[in-house]
């Protein structure tokens, strides 16, 4: 199975050049991905993420891991996604993989999707190093 992977690499000028990998990335990101473009802004890169990429890479000076989250447990909303901070994103994409087939399974016996998600989001939020939303940028950023 595939591991979608948005590879964003910081330009010296500002922006992002953005790159795809199917199968992920470990030693060369670069190597191991093709182009998608040049020169996006931050809002496009927001603009390409959803919750059919597992994990994303900035690939800069010190490259930073985020797995791709989709809190949605209905499975209708691939927009929904949270982007979590991690050092180990094989540990926290198993964790995450379980946590939220529970939540499937919990709302299909009836529970309210918006408490699954509470419950999801919370979760993620003890295990990841930082969250960020769908729609914040600032991971771009050094958030060292």
């Amino acid at each position: 199975m595939g591991q979608r992977t948005l590879v964003v690499v910081p330009r010296p000028g500002g922006g992002f050049n953005c790159r795809y990998a199917h199968w992920g990335v470990t030693a060369d990101p670069l190597a191991q991905s093709r182009p998608l473009g040049r020169e996006w802004s931050a809002g496009a890169v927001l603009d390409e993420l959803d919750a059919s990429y597992e994990r994303l890479l900035v690939a800069d000076g010190t490259p930073r891991w985020y797995c791709v989250c989709w809190l949605d447990p209905t499975l209708a909303e691939p927009d929904d996604i949270v982007l979590a901070r991690t050092d180990d994103p094989d540990g926290l994409v198993a964790r995450w993989t379980e946590a939220k087939s529970h939540a499937v399974d919990a709302v299909a016996d009836g529970l309210a999707p918006d408490a699954a998600r509470a419950g999801l989001l919370l979760g993620l939020a003890r295990r990841a190093d930082t969250l960020y939303r769908g729609d914040d940028a600032s991971f771009l950023g050094d958030d060292r």
